[in-house]
């Protein structure tokens, strides 16, 4: 496939409606899409590279990958295809175009430890398959996640908590920096996170100091328990619009029924205080024991409707060694 007529370009601000127009937004995620939200943020983050690919001058798709850690983590965020060149097998575009921009925008930023990380749906054969084997993801999975979605109006959530009797819920706290010595010790940070990692809106993290004052900085709702010396239980909420309106992602670590239940409930009271009007709610969580447990407490005790949208991810991560490889073999025009 030529490759004469393609131009690779970080995106800026203007670009939005450009972006926007081949995005898919309103079926990306079942309608649940971040980009339109986040695009500007992308453009201004120093850690974001959101790629634009134009052949011919036409724009044909975008890539997003972010770095986190400090360098340590790269992740690849989104890809987005312009329907008019789906006619094109995604996995010859893939092979195509990643490796060049790996070489002109990537692996400049990486570090030899860098770690390379993707979030995808499942174990599905098919091309995805192909894509994730072509980046050095098939057979290094981590962890999987459940993620389930919840829908109601704000005014109708306020009347089902102020009627429904529940019996007490374990203390919750909004997280401090003194807390971190807590969720630490491998009490936690082992046998309660994937691999020492939170997954915060899909995102991979490692739990680290910098990292829980980045999520606070951006405004992150992190609720953690009162228990000593390590901590049983933490989670994540935070909201943005989509083209489908407000969501509200809840992400859950713990291993405990009780304190599950405490934390979504939490979550979704700090939501009708924040927000009015209609909200879906995206609740995540590791442990699959405990998807029965969400089920019962947003449908049964919060009244929540339960959406038809629910999916298993698979977090993949690997070396760049696969990457670098084929970046070395791509031609010295980039």
């Amino acid at each position: 496939m030529d490759d004469s007529n393609v131009d690779m370009r970080e995106a800026t601000h203007s670009d939005y409606d450009a972006v926007m127009a081949i995005a898919s937004s309103y079926t990306f995620r079942d309608g649940f899409d971040y980009l339109p939200a986040k695009f500007h943020q992308y453009v201004d983050d120093p850690d974001v590279f959101m790629i634009l690919v134009e052949r011919d001058g036409i724009l044909e798709g975008i890539a997003v990958y972010i770095f986190n850690d400090d360098g340590g983590a790269l992740l690849s965020k989104t890809g987005r295809q312009n329907p008019r060149f789906r006619r094109i097998k995604t996995s010859s575009r893939t092979r195509q175009t990643l490796p060049m921009i790996f070489k002109k925008f990537l692996l400049p930023r990486c570090k030899e430890t860098t770690l390379f990380q993707g979030v995808a749906e499942g174990h599905r054969v098919d091309v995805r398959k192909l894509i994730l084997e072509y980046m050095g993801f098939w057979g290094h999975d981590k962890c999987n996640l459940d993620v389930m979605y919840f829908q109601s109006d704000v005014s109708a959530i306020r009347s089902s908590l102020a009627s429904h009797k529940t019996t007490p819920l374990p203390p919750l706290t909004p997280y401090q920096p003194p807390d971190l010595h807590r969720l630490l010790p491998p009490a936690f940070s082992v046998d309660v996170l994937p691999k020492g990692r939170v997954l915060v809106d899909w995102d991979p993290y490692k739990l680290s100091e910098s990292n829980m004052k980045k999520f606070v900085q951006a405004g992150c709702h992190i609720l953690v328990d009162l228990t000593e010396p390590a901590a049983r239980s933490l989670s994540f909420g935070g909201s943005y619009m989509t083209p489908r309106g407000r969501v509200y992602h809840i992400d859950v670590y713990c291993k405990d029924e009780t304190l599950c239940k405490a934390h979504i409930i939490n979550h979704v009271k700090h939501a009708c205080k924040q927000y009015t009007g209609m909200i879906t709610f995206c609740v995540m969580v590791i442990d699959q024991a405990l998807k029965e447990t969400v089920m019962k407490c947003c449908v049964e005790n919060l009244k929540l409707a339960h959406l038809p949208h629910d999916h298993t991810y698979t977090l993949y991560e690997t070396d760049l060694t696969v990457m670098a490889k084929a970046a070395k073999r791509v031609k010295a025009k980039y």
